[in-house]
């Protein structure tokens, strides 16, 4: 079942402490491709202080990411994508939605970087 942005943070908080380190994989759906979703990500997670990766997945309606930090800081990233994203409501029906999330172990990350999307195949 997917859950909200809002829904993914209260659950993600709740892993453990505000600061305590944390990586997880996200997968975003919904209109999160060809409106600088990626872009944002990276700008808003180096604001923040977070590392890993994002992209785009070859079915043109998924973003891929891994986040890494302190688990506030990763649950707050998740909050303010979701809030800038609000502003396009009058034109897209729907905004994204964390489709799924994962705990990953920790690899260390302190940059955040836009990769390319795998190929299909």
């Amino acid at each position: 079942m997917a859950q909200t942005p809002q829904a993914c943070v209260g659950e993600l908080l709740g892993t453990g402490g505000a600061d305590d380190a944390v990586r997880i994989h996200v997968l975003f759906s919904g209109p999160v491709q060809g409106v600088g979703f990626r872009w944002n990500m990276q700008a808003f997670a180096e604001e923040a202080g977070i590392g890993g990766w994002v992209r785009n997945l070859p079915d043109g309606s998924t973003v891929e990411a891994e986040l890494e930090g302190p688990c506030e800081r990763v649950a707050q990233l998740i909050a303010r994508m979701d809030a800038h994203y609000e502003r396009f409501d009058a034109w897209i029906p729907s905004r994204f939605e964390v489709a799924s999330w994962s705990e990953v172990p920790l690899q260390g990350d302190t940059a955040f970087t836009v990769l390319t999307a795998p190929m299909q195949p």
